[in-house]
């Protein structure tokens, strides 16, 4: 007995040394807190239910008996009690619809000498990846970039036919009005924007680049009784690569965008250039699931 008793003495210095070196855990609410030692200071972190550190807007340090106090500095348009919350995420819409349209300038509305039509032009798109990167601790502002797949559906007036003149477009005006006369492209386009934004339930806002690659157009013309017989060709030459201005402003998963082109989509014959333009509204699917699982959990 008395060698078991003078075992278990000579253990309790090991037993606290590995208490006061370990962490100690208890649970408030769906809140886990964790308290730690090293060196002489104590600090605390905080870990919600799904396993994830939360962010500090003020933390406590103690440190042999003299306090130090750290405070993590936002954003004036960020409530204090929300930046725990806060995270800097892309916001692209994961699938959008837009009006397109062409114009003879990058920022003009004229589309003088181009016979394209703004009604029945849209386009469709995709955005399969993002990111995200904050630039302030607030997390209020930073850059985004992402890879973006988006097909063009661009209507041109019907008494006119097109055809590739060299490395150029040129038009045929007809005795009437075709039954069809469209062009369909796809585009890969990488938009790199600084964004300002709040929480996923409030505004976010971006203006930045895209980088565009292009496929060669597909042409589809219906000639008519009236237009008699018109020989086209299967496909137009459009510029293989392209810069557009692009900006969006978002509440929530709902986002509304455009893209302004800075460069030409094609030339024509007569040395016009076109430039394509859209209005688009999106929505951001991720954005979506966030925002319904937060009202779940506050309820």
């Amino acid at each position: 007995m008395r060698h078991l008793i003078l075992l278990l003495a000579a253990l309790l210095p090991a037993v606290a040394y590995a208490v006061e070196n370990g962490d100690t855990t208890f649970t408030v609410k769906d809140k886990k807190i964790v308290v730690s030692v090293d060196s002489g200071t104590t600090t605390v972190k905080v870990y919600n239910s799904d396993g994830y550190r939360l962010s500090k807007t003020r933390e406590m340090e103690f440190v042999d008996g003299q306090e130090v106090e750290h405070v993590f500095v936002g954003s004036p348009f960020v409530p204090a009690e929300n930046l725990q919350n806060m995270s800097f995420r892309p916001h692209y819409a994961t699938v959008w619809f837009g009006m397109n349209f062409l114009t003879k300038g990058a920022f003009t509305n004229s589309s003088d000498g181009l016979h394209s039509r703004r009604t029945g032009s849209f386009e469709l798109g995709v955005t399969p990846y993002s990111i995200a990167v904050p630039f302030n601790k607030g997390r209020t502002f930073g850059l985004t970039a992402a890879v973006q797949l988006a097909w063009v559906h661009q209507c041109f007036r019907r008494g006119y036919a097109m055809a590739n003149d060299g490395g150029r477009i040129a038009y045929t005006q007809l005795d009437g009005d075709a039954k069809g006369n469209s062009i369909n492209y796809g585009a890969l386009r990488i938009p790199v924007m600084l964004s300002i934004q709040r929480d996923y339930e409030s505004f976010h806002m971006s203006l930045g680049l895209s980088a565009e690659v292009r496929t060669n157009a597909e042409y589809r013309f219906k000639p008519s009784a009236a237009t008699g017989d018109v020989h086209t060709p299967d496909g137009l030459k459009l510029r293989r690569f392209g810069l557009n201005l692009e900006y969006s402003l978002g509440m929530g998963p709902v986002i509304l965008s455009a893209t302004a082109g800075l460069t030409p989509l094609f030339k024509t014959g007569t040395g016009k250039n076109a430039y394509s333009m859209s209005a688009k509204v999106g929505l951001d699917v991720l954005e979506l699931v966030r925002m319904v699982k937060g009202k779940n959990k506050r309820r």
